[in-house]
């Protein structure tokens, strides 16, 4: 998004949530790729304007209020400080500030100066006179790229202490000391990250040379950027810099680098460094010096990529001075105009002995001699040798040697020769009369890819390779789980592949495959992700109904023959993968679905786009519908031409219902029998508005207007009897209490046996027994507790309303635990029907706790608001309370 649309989208946010999650990491182990294990101190939480990290600043919760700012207004804060306002048109935070793009020249005064963090980059900024950030002490954060910065006073940077991150990439600030004067630097006590790279442009000189007296003042440093100058060399200012940990020098992207030469005493103030960037940086190895790392005794991690005229051997020959890297970056340090290169002892041996991650793409490899691997680095573990033109040699039988590697990427090279049935030997001269045969040779030795132990990933993704994917044998002591033979070409799957007893994931799309044996997969059980798109299986799939082409992945829930011109798939041909989650069959020439899914009871997305479905069978709607009720299940049909005419309407009427299906139905088509076609736009309201008017049946309006009827009926005597659910009830137990002479019929009780009934929930019983009860005693009020005195034995709704019958008065004890009991529900409403029957007034109401209206039911609503109800004072229980409560409850 470009920076000034997303000013704008700040500018009109009313609130900016902001939210911390972990980083989700691909499963995919071939994406995997080692770093040094350094936590980068350039990294900031305020790269993303509206993302930060509650972590830097815990105090500011996770939720920070902004507003709509205008030119002419003033900061403002409001009651909890953190609603703001300011006359420019940053956008701010009492912790962050960004006045990005706005075409500033000087830095703004009238920032909160609370700020942490501040981004002027995209400004026209070219000075920082004395003190220009004095009033923002707090500041960690400062980001002054694509300024027009040209040189610095002695107190720019006053004041900011606590600054870790400076970045002044893409300014104009040549390296002197005029624009670096000695102390500029000297207030940065804590500075931990200083980028001034990309800085010198086309204006470059060789007469510059790094400010090192002012460099060395920033104690904490630990990154530093900066643009490779010809005269390459680091003074003793550097040597004071015991923190500093990565020095990057890069070009390209990166920065602005031309070295000239490299020697022994480049680096020798540099010794502490662990990390070093010089790629892209024009080294030329007629310019360089075999021991030029010399001086970098604690370096681990070295990128001399993209230096085409480095060479490898005069760089090799470097490396044999360090033997601490592990992770070592040289890609593009040959020219590919040179003549191919095999890999020898020699090379090897010069590899640092701690080497975890090695990246040698495009320096014109062809093959390695034979044993070379033997002598690779112990650790090596991840090696991406990509973009070479390796052949096929004997070293590939030598890759179990490398017993660490988990993932080795050797992908978009030229092209292979077929993989022959027997191990390649060396051309030999026949004599006169002699004559070859091969297959009958004992000495032919198999042929078994022997991969290193521990590998997990082999890509070889466009690699050139073409030929017959016929049988293949792997050594059994492997780990492979991602095989990825995406765009070659592989007119011909058979197989078997035999040896991969862990592998989860093959890749065959974009291969040209036109035909599959179905013992092609006998030996990958395990397999789970199947990519088959983009390829030519059309006639094969047609051709052969009967075959079950994957009926040995039982472990399969992933499989995409999407855009193979497949006019058909047959049941038999998808017979045995019964753990199918997803099935993409889209862009194919399908006119109907054969597949039976009443066995795939994980599929969750079915993917029929751009085919020639005009509807699904009964079958298979009838599982999906059985699929939703268990869990979420996708299927797409955009861009088929689903009929809309009445021999369709079942199918329709079930889409448009279905939840499986996009509820706008978007990109959907429809063709009608004159070859018409429609694109939707109302989700099919119109659509299915003609069909149910072209289609009527006046059988179905009959039955639908006697099922109308009847459901109005049973609708009107089931509101009736709800309505009043509580009085026949009610009506009902006192039938019962009159049949056993309990009661006598129309007699109303004037002297009751109790005075009051207790209606309260188990979970209160304390209070009751403790506090209430006892009090209420003193005051000579009889009471009737259900604990105490039901009935044993009776029913509980008889003996409620004995008790409401027996007693002046019921008193409500109203809490969250009774709203929540059904049975003092039916005491409450036996006795509001009391009242109404009997005409006196029965129920009251003791509210016990605090509850927010949204909480109470509206019958208990209503009672609240037509009968008597009195707060229980928590704080000051006095006599005065229990007396009223006492003289209300013996009110006749």
């Amino acid at each position: 998004m470009p920076q000034r649309v997303r000013q704008s989208l700040l500018r009109n946010t009313l609130l900016i949530y902001i939210t911390v999650s972990s980083v989700t990491i691909s499963a995919d182990v071939c994406s995997e790729k080692l770093s040094d294990g350094a936590v980068d101190p350039c990294i900031s939480p305020y790269q993303d304007t509206v993302h930060y990290s509650p972590k830097f600043f815990p105090q500011v919760g996770t939720k920070i209020k902004a507003v709509t700012l205008s030119d002419d207004s003033k900061w403002k804060f409001g009651n909890k400080g953190d609603l703001i306002e300011k006359e420019y048109q940053c956008v701010c935070t009492p912790i962050f500030c960004d006045c990005s793009w706005l075409n500033l020249t000087t830095v703004p005064q009238n920032l909160p100066k609370s700020i942490v963090a501040l981004n002027l980059a995209q400004n026209f900024i070219r000075d920082l006179p004395n003190c220009s950030f004095c009033n923002y002490t707090n500041l960690m954060h400062l980001d002054l790229t694509r300024n027009e910065l040209t040189k610095f006073q002695v107190g720019s940077f006053w004041g900011l202490a606590n600054l870790t991150i400076l970045n002044l990439y893409n300014n104009t600030i040549f390296y002197s000391s005029k624009n670096f004067p000695a102390g500029v630097f000297e207030p940065l006590r804590s500075l931990r990250c200083l980028k001034i790279n990309r800085n010198l442009h086309a204006s470059y000189k060789r007469s510059f040379s790094y400010p090192d007296l002012a460099l060395a003042n920033l104690v904490s440093l630990e990154s530093l950027y900066l643009d490779g100058i010809s005269d390459l060399n680091f003074g003793k200012g550097f040597g004071k810099l015991t923190k500093l940990r990565t020095l990057v020098l890069a070009g390209h992207l990166e920065g602005f680098c031309q070295v000239g030469s490299l020697t022994n005493k480049t680096f020798r103030n540099l010794g502490q460094i662990t990390s070093l960037n010089i790629s892209s940086c024009n080294l030329r190895g007629e310019n360089v010096s075999s021991d030029m790392f010399k001086p970098l005794v604690n370096l681990i991690s070295l990128d001399v990529s993209f230096n085409l005229a480095l060479g490898l051997s005069i760089f090799l020959a470097a490396l044999k001075n360090v033997n601490t890297i592990e992770v070592l970056r040289m890609n593009f340090i040959d020219s590919s105009y040179l003549p191919s290169v095999t890999i020898t002892q020699y090379m090897v041996q010069c590899l640092p002995s701690a080497l975890r991650t090695l990246e040698a793409q495009g320096n014109n490899f062809e093959s390695m001699a034979q044993g070379v691997l033997q002598y690779m680095p112990p650790n090596l573990s991840y090696v991406d040798v990509g973009g070479n033109r390796f052949l096929y040699g004997a070293y590939i039988q030598e890759l179990k040697s490398l017993r660490n590697l988990k993932v080795l990427k050797i992908n978009a090279g030229n092209d292979l020769h077929n993989i022959p049935k027997y191990v390649p030997k060396m051309s030999v001269c026949l004599r006169p009369g002699e004559v070859r045969t091969n297959d009958a040779d004992p000495m032919l030795e198999p042929l078994v890819i022997r991969l290193p132990p521990k590998l997990l990933c082999l890509d070889m993704r466009n690699a050139g390779l073409k030929y017959l994917l016929s049988e293949l044998t792997f050594d059994d002591n492997n780990s492979l789980e991602s095989l990825l033979l995406s765009q070659n070409d592989f007119p011909g799957v058979y197989g078997p592949f035999k040896g991969l007893r862990k592998v989860k994931r093959l890749t065959l799309d974009q291969c040209f495959v036109n035909e599959i044996n179905p013992y092609f997969f006998k030996e990958m059980d395990t397999l789970e992700e199947l990519e088959i798109n983009d390829n030519q299986l059309g006639g094969f799939f047609q051709e052969n109904p009967n075959i079950s082409i994957f009926k040995y992945l039982k472990k399969l829930t992933y499989i995409d023959l999407s855009n193979n011109a497949l006019p058909v798939v047959h049941t038999r041909q998808f017979e045995g993968v019964n753990n199918l989650e997803e099935i993409n069959l889209s862009q194919n020439n399908m006119w109907t679905f054969f597949i039976n899914i009443s066995a795939m009871d994980k599929l969750r997305v079915l993917n029929l786009s751009r085919t020639q479905h005009s509807s699904l069978p009964l079958e298979t709607r009838q599982h999906i519908d059985f699929l939703l009720t268990s869990h979420e299940v996708k299927v797409d049909m955009s861009y088929t031409p689903i009929l809309c005419e009445c021999s369709n309407r079942d199918f329709l009427t079930w889409m448009t219902k279905s939840p499986a299906f996009d509820v706008t139905f978007a990109n959907y088509v429809c063709p009608f029998d004159d070859s018409s076609f429609k694109e939707i736009t109302d989700a099919f309201q119109t659509t299915m508005r003609n069909l149910n008017l072209k289609c009527a049946d006046y059988t179905v309006l009959f039955l639908v207007v006697v099922c109308v009827t009847l459901s109005l009926v049973i609708f009107v005597a089931g509101a009736v009897l709800y309505r009043f659910r509580w009085r026949l009830r009610y009506m009902y137990y006192a039938a019962y209490l009159m049949f056993n002479g309990k009661i006598q019929k129309d007699k109303k009780l004037q002297n009751f046996p109790f005075d009051v009934f207790m209606s309260y929930a188990n979970e209160d019983e304390e209070f009751i027994l403790e506090e209430l009860l006892p009090e209420l005693n003193r005051r000579n009020v009889k009471v009737l507790v259900h604990g105490r005195d039901f009935a044993v034995g009776e029913f509980i709704g008889t003996n409620i309303l004995t008790a409401i019958k027996q007693s002046r008065k019921t008193l409500v004890i109203l809490t969250s635990y009774l709203i929540k009991s059904h049975w003092c529900n039916f005491e409450i409403q036996m006795a509001n029907v009391e009242s109404v029957n009997t005409g006196r007034p029965v129920l009251m109401f003791l509210i016990l706790e605090a509850i927010h209206t949204t909480k109470l039911t509206s019958d208990l609503l209503y009672h609240l608001n037509n009968n008597t109800y009195t707060m229980y004072p928590h704080e000051e229980t006095t006599g005065l309370f229990w007396d009223k409560l006492a003289r209300d409850l013996l009110q006749p």
